[in-house]
């Protein structure tokens, strides 16, 4: 009995040890992880990311990201599903940067330890987007002599839209407090709005001229696949464009390497 006695003492003692040590480790290691995301980096965008543990498998975290200004990234695409002269010069000249701030929580599955395993991360997304665009439209003058010609606005402005979604992906434990974080996909919707305006001197044929060439631009917004829908206005002065309110998708993704302390 005394043997019995001491024996389960010991494992006792070796069980709260072991639970000391792995609490320790726990401890060592830490309850934040920063990320850098090397894929964003693709489209000329940075990415930082801070997440901090809650639970053992619950996390919440905010992503900021920037794009210096520069081209419109995969206008390629965008040109696949518009068909009109106007969008095409738009997308050829477009200059944009933007900038965006990620709330997220996260829900991993794994029982292997904190910041390990499959996640699912609901978030909130808000997010500006600056651009400049020279707008080319051909004023039709009706005269004794008749004459056509070229002339050019530039537009200067910005969007900006709210959106939700919803991220699934992986985080993996590489060595020590170094981490990899894979977000496989995070489609988000939600809506936009913005404002754009050019000044320029303007007479009635220029400004008749101005206003036929965004309701053409109107119509071609209408057949993205996510339509913007504007309202524009025009005077002697330059125009002036509003986005209503509109619908927004975005899909997040990401591969991050990841601090640990």
């Amino acid at each position: 009995m005394k043997k019995n006695y001491i024996c389960a003492v010991l494992v006792v003692i070796f069980c709260g040890i072991t639970a000391m040590d792995a609490l320790g480790q726990e401890a060592k290691e830490g309850k934040n992880l920063v990320k850098f995301n090397m894929l964003t980096l693709f489209g000329g965008k940075y990415s930082v990311e801070y997440e901090r543990l809650l639970t053992n498998r619950i996390a919440v975290g905010t992503a900021v990201s920037f794009r210096p200004e520069k081209g419109l990234p995969f206008a390629d695409r965008v040109r696949e599903y518009v068909d009109g002269d106007e969008m095409d010069l738009i997308l050829n000249d477009l200059t944009t940067s933007n900038f965006s701030i990620t709330p997220e929580v996260r829900f991993y599955t794994s029982s292997r330890g904190p910041f390990r395993g499959f996640y699912i991360a609901p978030y909130a997304k808000y997010a500006s987007y600056e651009m400049a665009m020279p707008f080319e439209f051909e004023v039709d003058a009706e005269d004794e002599f008749g004459y056509e010609r070229k002339e050019t606005i530039p537009l200067n402005g910005s969007i900006r839209s709210f959106t939700g979604g919803l991220s699934f992906g992986f985080n993996f434990k590489l060595v020590d407090n170094v981490h990899l974080d894979w977000r496989i996909i995070g489609p988000g919707y939600g809506s936009s709005k913005g404002d754009i305006s050019g000044t320029m001197g303007l007479n009635a044929d220029e400004q008749a001229a101005l206003r036929e060439g965004l309701n053409e631009l109107e119509v071609e917004l209408e057949d993205l696949p996510v339509p913007l829908t504007i309202e524009h206005e025009v005077d002697g002065n330059g125009a002036n464009i509003r986005i209503v309110k509109s619908p927004w998708a975005s899909i997040r993704s990401g591969l991050s390497i990841s601090y640990r302390f």
